[in-house]
C-alpha cells in the first residue's frame, strides 16, 4: 500500500497516464484474456494487486524499437516518429507497473537472421534499455525530448546468450512453417476458393500432421474476409516465414500462460493479426467452453458470411481434430510422432511449397 500511495502522489502521475492511455488506445498492452477490451490492463488493476506478478512477452517489432532507442537513435529525425514515441510510452507503463518484460521468444527470431554474438551483444543492450530510468522514456514519449544519451544506460554484461544454456530451437515454429506451406501450397496449385483451400487444408492435418490452434485461426483470418493487410505480404520464403513467427508468437503465449499460472500474462506486439489471433484463440476469463464456442462461431459467421454456413464447416473440422486427436489411423499418431516421420513430411511439403512457387 505505501507503493501504491507513492504512485497517487508521484508528481509525474497525470504524465504517466497518459502515457498509460496512449498505450491503451492502440493496443500496445493487452491482456490475451481479453483483447479488446476498453482501457485495459490499466495501471490501476495492477496497483491494486498486491503479490500478484504481470508479465509481458515482447514481439520482436517492439524489441527492435526499443534497441534502437537505446543506440542512441534521434526520434526527431525519423520519418514516422510514432512506433518509437509509442515504445516509450510502453516503456513507462512497464515500469510504474513493474511488469517484467519476457523477451527469450523474440531472441528466438532475431537469431535466425544473425549470429548468436550479434544477438547475445544486443540482449545486452536491451537489459540497459529495460533498465533505464522511467522518466526519460516518459520524457521521449511527451516529446520533451529526443534521444537517449549512452552516459544514461547503465552498463549489462554481455554473455547471457553465449555462455548460457540456450533453449533448445523452438520446435513449434518448425511445425507451424509446416502447416503455413501447406495452406500456401495447396492456394497456388489448385484452382480452388480460399473456403476450399481452409478444408483441403484441415483435412490433409487431420490426415498426417498435428493441429495447431493459432495456425488455423491464423489461416482462417487470412483467408477470409477479415484478412488483415500485410498478414502475409507476399508467398516467398521470408515472408511466409515472418508468418510464421507471428503464429508461433501465439502460441508461445499460449505456452507461457498454461506454465505460469501463478503469474498474469499480458503481450506487446504493432501486430494486428496478432491481437485478431489472440482474441480468436483464447477463453476469456468469463466464458465456458460454450460462451467461447458461441463467439467463435459469430465471428466465423462474420469472416465467411453469414448465409453459407462456411464458417460453421470450419469450426465443425477443427473440433473433428480435437475430438479425435488421438485416433490411430492419423498418420502422426500412426508413427507415434517420431521425429523421423515429422522431418520427413517437412521435407516434403517444402519441396511442395518450392514447386508451388516456381
Amino acid at each position: 500500500m505505501e507503493e501504491l500511495e507513492l504512485l497517487v502522489v508521484h508528481d509525474r502521475l497525470e504524465e504517466i497516464l497518459l502515457a498509460e492511455k496512449h498505450v491503451l488506445d492502440n493496443k500496445l498492452l493487452s491482456d490475451p484474456l481479453d483483447v479488446y477490451r476498453e482501457m485495459h490492463p490499466s495501471l490501476r488493476d495492477i496497483w491494486y494487486s498486491p503479490g500478484i506478478e504481470f508479465k509481458c512477452l515482447l514481439d520482436r517489432n517492439v524489441v527492435s524499437y526499443l534497441v534502437s532507442l537505446a543506440n542512441g537513435l534521434d526520434i526527431s529525425k525519423q520519418k514516422n516518429q510514432d512506433p518509437y514515441r509509442s515504445v516509450a510510452a510502453l516503456q513507462t507503463v512497464l515500469n510504474a507497473g513493474k511488469i517484467l518484460s519476457e523477451t527469450g521468444y523474440a531472441y528466438h527470431e532475431y537469431m535466425e537472421r544473425n549470429s548468436l554474438t550479434k544477438a547475445d551483444d544486443e540482449l545486452a543492450l536491451f537489459r540497459a534499455a529495460d533498465n533505464l530510468d522511467p522518466n526519460i522514456y516518459l520524457d521521449l514519449f511527451l516529446k520533451q525530448r529526443d534521444c537517449i544519451n549512452s552516459n544514461e544506460l547503465l552498463s549489462f554484461n554481455t554473455g547471457e546468450l553465449v555462455k548460457g544454456d540456450l533453449p533448445e530451437r523452438l520446435t513449434l515454429v518448425e511445425r507451424n512453417a509446416v502447416i503455413v506451406k501447406k495452406a500456401i501450397s495447396i492456394a497456388r496449385t489448385k484452382d480452388i476458393s480460399p473456403y476450399q483451400t481452409m478444408l483441403e487444408l484441415m483435412d490433409w492435418v487431420y490426415d498426417e500432421y498435428m493441429f495447431s490452434m493459432p495456425s488455423f485461426q491464423f489461416l482462417s483470418v487470412y483467408f477470409s474476409s477479415w484478412k488483415v493487410s500485410k498478414m502475409i505480404k507476399s508467398h516467398g520464403y521470408q515472408d511466409l516465414r515472418n508468418a510464421t513467427w507471428d503464429i508461433s508468437f501465439v502460441q508461445q503465449l499460449i505456452k507461457c500462460c498454461r506454465e505460469d499460472n501463478e503469474s498474469i500474462w499480458l503481450f506487446s506486439s504493432f501486430d494486428k493479426a496478432i491481437h485478431t489471433v489472440v482474441d480468436l484463440t483464447f477463453v476469456k476469463r468469463e466464458e465456458d467452453e460454450s460462451l467461447y464456442m458461441e463467439r467463435i462461431e459469430k465471428a466465423y459467421a462474420s469472416m465467411w458470411g453469414k448465409k453459407n454456413g462456411y464458417g460453421k464447416k470450419l469450426l465443425k473440422k477443427m473440433l473433428k481434430i480435437s475430438e479425435n486427436s488421438n485416433d490411430p489411423e492419423r498418420k502422426i499418431n500412426l508413427f507415434n510422432g517420431s521425429a523421423e516421420y515429422q522431418l520427413d513430411l517437412r521435407a516434403r511439403v517444402h519441396k511442395e511449397y518450392e514447386e508451388a512457387l516456381s
